[in-house]
């Protein structure tokens, strides 16, 4: 069901917002007032994609649920786990969430909700797989397959890392090499020229004059590439722009196959394990497009799939989100029609983090090579300009 921001006033007559999953805006008011709250304003609320955390604490929340998995499958009940946990945690960040987790669970919460409660440490679908494992019983396999999925996405994304470490690091010590060989090696030849009066060719004035401007701007250049970068992450972390860079990756020419695929595998992975857990579709593929990573395509999955449960059919509002790709919406619907939608999720999950992976193998392969040459003919032709002009002086001097 859609989500709505009920704009409302609590009984000390502060303002609220509460953000209610309901079929209409009266239901949505209806719930608020039996919370205690005088709507005041009810409007559709945006979509929430899963919250980006660090790396540090996605790979912390994963082991989380890796050692909580083995110490349930193993027999012990979720408070003995957690407190084992507190209690062999060599990592003191380890050590502080369990500690969390575990005076939750004392003061009566379930695990569920002692999850929903760090939705930064702990984001959809932690308290989902945990509140369908803690029904059907099976808590320990739920949190395995939690982790394995994580882990399955860690891998992935440290592979395409990887793949492009290398033509990054070439592309950058080129850059520093032409700028170092401008600086401090150009100048020197400039003022040997400059002494003898020579004429100097059109190329070697080009390289000469690049480097001057390099010397005299330079330390602004600099400032100016640090001040865009900070400004350029401070506006990310605004809705507006970061919905607006999403969307641009989207839509991109070159880059937006790639990211399309990569939404697709992330959407697939979390459907695939919420519907091995037990949900329904419904509030799988709500949860699933959360998990998108692309705050644009977040908003696109989750309209297209609330069309979808007005009665609109699903391959055809997937497809035309033009958010995932063609395939990916067509092997969904033929799974749901199948009654298999999870089996047809974790074979696209899987056949999309193959091609990811092996696209940017093939992208590392190219371009460190074009790299390379760039650089030897960046660094040949100011050789070239310097060499033409010594030529030309030993040409008019004899």
């Amino acid at each position: 069901m859609p989500v709505f921001a009920v704009k409302a006033l609590r009984p000390d007559g502060a303002e609220e917002t509460a953000r209610i999953e309901a079929a209409d805006e009266t239901t949505a008011a209806a719930a608020a007032a039996a919370r205690g709250l005088t709507p005041i304003g009810v409007r559709l609320a945006a979509a929430q994609s899963e919250p980006r955390a660090g790396a540090r604490d996605r790979k912390l929340a994963t082991r989380v649920a890796r050692e909580l998995s083995v110490l349930t499958a193993a027999g012990l009940s979720i408070e003995p786990a957690l407190a084992a946990l507190v209690r062999h945690a060599g990592d003191p960040q380890l050590k502080a969430a369990a500690q969390g987790l575990l005076d939750d669970v004392r003061a009566g919460a379930a695990l569920s909700e002692a999850f929903a409660a760090r939705p930064a440490l702990f984001p959809a679908p932690f308290p989902e797989i945990a509140e369908a494992g803690e029904a059907g019983g099976a808590l320990g396999r739920a949190l395995g397959e939690l982790a394995d999925s994580r882990e399955k996405r860690e891998t992935v994304s440290a592979s395409i890392r990887g793949s492009l470490i290398y033509p990054a690091f070439l592309m950058v010590f080129m850059t520093v090499a032409v700028t170092a060989l401008l600086v401090f090696i150009v100048p020197p030849f400039e003022r040997l020229f400059t002494d003898m009066g020579a004429p100097v060719p059109p190329l070697a004035d080009f390289v000469f004059g690049t480097a001057r401007g390099l010397v005299v701007y330079g330390p602004f250049i600099l400032g100016a590439i640090v001040l865009a970068a900070i400004t350029l992450r401070a506006a990310l972390a605004r809705p507006g722009p970061r919905l607006t860079a999403d969307r641009w990756l989207i839509t991109a020419p070159l880059i937006g196959a790639a990211m399309r695929m990569l939404v697709a595998a992330r959407f697939c992975r979390v459907l695939a394990l919420l519907l091995r857990n037990g949900l329904s579709a419904a509030p799988a593929l709500r949860l699933a497009a959360r998990a998108a990573g692309n705050t644009w395509a977040v908003r696109c999955l989750t309209e297209a799939l609330a069309e979808v449960r007005a009665g609109r059919g699903f391959a055809e509002r997937i497809e035309a989100s033009d958010v995932l790709p063609p395939l990916a919406a067509e092997l969904l619907s033929v799974g749901e029609e199948a009654g298999d939608l999870a089996l047809a999720a974790e074979r696209l999950a899987r056949f999309y983090e193959t091609r990811l992976e092996e696209g940017a193998r093939r992208a590392a392969q190219l371009a460190g090579p074009l790299v390379i040459v760039l650089a030897g003919l960046v660094i040949g032709a100011v050789i070239v300009s310097i060499l033409l002009a010594l030529v030309s002086v030993s040409a008019v001097t004899y």
